[in-house]
């Protein structure tokens, strides 16, 4: 019978001391604990080896470890690979005060808090696939081995408490920092309000005249124009129709002869232009288009 060990981080030293317990207890239970690879072997090749062919699995999981990608990967391995995962397939709970406070898959499994009634327990679900000694023997190996078990959780418990802990936030800090999150999310989900530059009554005139010429350009086609202010520096035409070339030129023509003397410049969109800018990331005008209207939109 095989016993397939896995550990992550800080549990290794458990695993290890586990990995030679379990082999006392039962003198006819092989069991495979990953350090023991040879150098030089694929390792990942060999532990996929190894999980084929296990009849029993024991994860040990800390507080630290348990939502290790490598942890949950041997996990799930390893109840694909024993007939009845909730018996055959046994998690310790090194330094969890109680089951609640797993998270994850491991709660599919025979969770078993890490003292030596919890040990008692999963020692004798593995006895009963294989070994099959007496309970009354199987108890009193138990009792003797518990000792090197206890002294390597305490161990791990101890070095779990003198690691660096970030100091602890007040409640004002956390409301701040919730405040924080709430304003970010309001901001995201409001449309920014873009005030145009001030218009004169005489740039209005001019705006309307502008955008009259500029029907004369489509020759009897039918379209809609909105003449905006972008900025200070630039004026901006939409055309719900596409624009060739010719007449983008010819409108640029009547805007200089209205707007010659305001040293803007003006950006004609229409679709073929907002097909090619506005779906490319970070294309030109694309943050700024949302605007209010300063001209003439017929």
């Amino acid at each position: 019978m095989k016993v397939f060990i896995s550990w992550s981080k800080n549990t290794c030293e458990f695993a290890g001391v586990l990995n030679e317990v379990v082999g006392r207890l039962f003198d006819t239970v092989t069991t495979f604990y990953s350090p023991e690879i040879p150098a030089g072997e694929q390792w990942l090749a060999q532990i996929e080896e190894e999980l084929t062919d296990t009849d029993f699995g024991i994860i040990c999981v800390s507080k630290e470890n348990q939502m290790e990608q490598w942890l949950n990967y041997e996990a799930g391995a390893l109840s694909r690979q024993v007939g009845d995962r909730r018996k055959r397939l046994g998690v310790l709970l090194l330094n969890f005060d109680d089951t609640n406070q797993v998270v994850g898959p491991f709660k599919n499994f025979q969770m078993k808090m890490a003292d030596i009634e919890g040990f008692r327990s999963l020692m004798k679900s593995l006895n009963e696939y294989g070994p099959k000694i007496r309970q009354e023997t199987l108890d009193g190996r138990i009792d003797n081995e518990w000792i090197s078990l206890a002294a390597a959780l305490e161990g791990l418990k101890s070095r779990a408490k003198s690691a660096v802990k970030p100091p602890e936030r007040t409640v004002s800090e956390k409301i701040d920092e919730l405040l924080a999150v709430v304003r970010d999310f309001d901001r995201a989900l409001t449309v920014p309000v873009i005030n145009p530059p001030p218009t004169t009554a005489g740039d209005r005139y001019k705006g309307q005249s502008f955008t009259t010429k500029v029907y004369g350009v489509l020759r009897g086609r039918p379209a809609n124009f909105a003449f905006r202010a972008l900025n200070e520096l630039t004026d901006v035409l939409d055309s719900s129709t596409p624009l060739s070339e010719l007449e983008k030129k010819a409108i640029q023509h009547y805007y200089r002869d209205q707007f010659g003397d305001n040293g803007k410049n003006l950006v004609i969109i229409d679709p073929a232009w907002k097909d090619q800018y506005i779906t490319s990331p970070g294309g030109p005008l694309s943050q700024d288009l949302p605007m209010a209207e300063v001209g003439h939109q017929a």
